[in-house]
């Protein structure tokens, strides 16, 4: 059994979700943490779909594989999960729209751990190679510091 459960949550589960889903699990255990960690989207264009391609050769070339396919969010993932964690502000009200007050302190936008600071991870999908290094940097930064709080919280 693990010790925590954490949701991280984009538009449609096959740019920044699965990024951070691949990057978080890596890190944390790396770090000899057992954290069960999952993605999802709020949207439903890409049900069953793998990561894009563009997201995917950018992670494998930092030695990060993402292995998911694309599934939505739902209302009963708050319960489920100890950390849901959006990309962005938008991902984040859609995700409140479901919550009760007893699920608001589980609820972080992915960059509140970013040391550089910032509050969206930048959709990727449009741009160009750039776009996709950029996100996996600032992921990667955020999910450094989310495990090592996460380290420090479980002893």
């Amino acid at each position: 059994m693990s010790d925590l459960k954490v949701m991280f949550v984009c538009l449609g589960n096959i740019c920044r979700s699965p990024l951070a889903h691949a990057i978080f699990e890596k890190r944390a255990e790396e770090a000899g943490l057992n954290i069960l960690t999952e993605s999802c989207g709020m949207g439903t264009w890409h049900l069953g779909d793998p990561a894009d391609p563009r997201m995917r050769r950018t992670a494998q070339d930092h030695g990060v594989i993402i292995d998911h396919y694309s599934r939505r969010f739902e209302p009963s993932d708050l319960d489920e999960y100890d950390l849901i964690i959006p990309m962005d502000k938008s991902n984040l009200k859609d995700i409140r729209a479901y919550a009760t007050s007893h699920h608001e302190e589980k609820i972080h936008l992915m960059r509140e751990w970013d040391p550089q600071g910032g509050t969206d991870v930048p959709d990727p999908w449009y741009g160009g190679p750039e776009g996709f290094e950029a996100v996996y940097e600032i992921v990667d930064r955020s999910c450094r510091v989310l495990v090592d709080k996460l380290k420090e919280r479980l002893g």
